[in-house]
């Protein structure tokens, strides 16, 4: 016999059971992952968020935190604090970068490192989001447009206080001396004439010669205040000329050679040199000279004759006097081809030794195509001046005095009439006359 079951379902005593296991799943707290969990799987969630996210780096962080930093390109926006407030971005591929040189592979490194050339200076920022390579010309290396227009790096500037032993400086400092090396110099006190020395940057007093390669400069080659260029041949500084528009008692350069120009666009254009060479007098007999240059007009004083008594060398010459302010006057066509500027010699001797004077080559130019009068007025000083000269410390010694790229006055163009007038302009110089024997103008012109 089986006893009876007495089946509870009764209504009451369902919702009293009920309501504790509602209080109890109303009060379930949020499980801890790191020490409430063992193995857990993330496989099957819908989705995953490991890493918080940033516009910027925080400027603080704990080691081994994740960040993704979302202004960032991708591959590059992973970043993990590896020590304290220090993040470090994670790449792609071990963090390795490939490296072209002009397209061409040189490797895979992690580790970039910008190592400057001669003369290129770099300088590298990190803005947080990315690096900055800017590259700048070391201008201590390499000469820049301005230092060159400001003519600084090749100026040497003496005021060593000596008519012989000239000292200079540069900037930046010169380290040696090097052969074909060309310099700017401009000496502080007129020189004495014969031995002469510069020293650069203290790198050794070194002999400074005309450029032959073998005279001492004269007593009138270096004038204080004027700009010479010298170059160095290996064992001494030559004067290539003496300075522009200058008096010079030695060391004339040559002609030009010819040289090649290219205008922008056009076709090959090529220069060359001519010479005007005109003697002052000639000798007519044996002790009687004659002026071949005529005698200024109306009453100004003109040079006269001299010359023609030498026992070996039978010269004429026209002789310039102390007082008076004489002069002589010549004329030539111009070269239908003539261009460019011109180079002026003029070659005397003084009776007086170490005599003092000044020159002047005035011209003026009137057209040949019967639109002007051939009466124009001459202006002093408008060609060449050689302010004051002195002499050869030997009496009755050949010199020469030179003016180098001298422009020529308004009016004288290719094919026009030029008037010259050779004058002795002062009237306190110590040589009692000055014997010009003849005039050489280079003149520069098309082929």
């Amino acid at each position: 016999m089986f006893p009876r079951r007495f089946p509870f379902r009764s209504r009451g005593a369902q919702l009293a059971l009920a309501l504790p296991l509602a209080g109890i799943l109303g009060a379930q707290t949020q499980v801890d992952l790191r020490t409430q969990s063992k193995s857990v799987d993330f496989q099957g969630a819908s989705m995953t968020r490991p890493m918080r996210t940033s516009a910027t780096l925080p400027a603080t962080c704990v080691v081994n935190e994740l960040l993704l930093l979302t202004t960032a390109a991708a591959g590059s926006n992973i970043y993990v604090c590896l020590t304290a407030n220090n993040w470090v971005p994670q790449g792609g591929a071990g963090g390795a970068v490939s490296i072209q040189n002009g397209g061409t592979a040189v490797g895979s490194r992690s580790t970039e490192n910008f190592t400057p050339g001669a003369g290129i200076l770099n300088a590298i920022t990190d803005t947080g989001t990315r690096l900055n390579i800017q590259q700048t010309v070391d201008t201590a290396l390499v000469l820049s447009k301005a230092a060159l227009q400001a003519g600084g790096p090749l100026l040497c500037q003496s005021a060593s206080g000596s008519a012989t032993t000239y000292s200079c400086a540069l900037s930046p400092t010169l380290t040696a001396y090097t052969s074909g090396m060309v310099l700017h110099w401009r000496p502080d006190v007129t020189g004495a004439g014969g031995s002469t020395t510069l020293n650069v940057d203290i790198l050794g007093a070194t002999p400074l010669i005309k450029a032959d390669g073998v005279s001492n400069p004269g007593a009138t080659d270096i004038l204080a205040g004027q700009m010479y260029t010298i170059w160095y041949d290996g064992t001494a500084f030559r004067l290539l000329t003496g300075a522009s528009g200058s008096s010079s008692s030695g060391g004339v350069s040559g002609p030009p050679a010819i040289v090649t120009g290219v205008g922008a666009g056009g076709s090959t254009v090529l220069t060359g040199t001519s010479e005007w060479h005109s003697a002052l007098a000639v000798c007519s007999g044996a002790s009687t000279a004659t002026v071949v240059w005529n005698q200024p007009p109306g009453s100004a004083a003109a040079a006269t004759a001299d010359g023609c008594s030498g026992s070996n060398v039978n010269d004429g010459y026209a002789a310039f006097a102390s007082t008076g302010t004489p002069s002589v006057q010549a004329s030539f066509m111009l070269p239908r081809t003539l261009t460019g500027r011109a180079d002026v010699y003029i070659t005397y001797l003084t009776p007086t030794s170490a005599g003092t004077f000044t020159m002047a080559l005035d011209a003026v130019c009137t057209p040949p195509d019967s639109s002007a009068l051939n009466d124009p007025v001459i202006v002093g000083g408008n060609f060449y001046v050689s302010g004051t000269v002195t002499g050869p410390a030997t009496a009755s010694q050949l010199a020469t005095l030179s003016g180098t790229s001298l422009s020529w006055p308004s009016g004288c163009a290719a094919g026009n009439r030029v008037h010259l007038r050779l004058m002795r302009t002062d009237t306190t110089g110590t040589a009692s006359k000055v014997d010009v024997a003849e005039v050489v103008i280079v003149l520069r012109r098309t082929l």
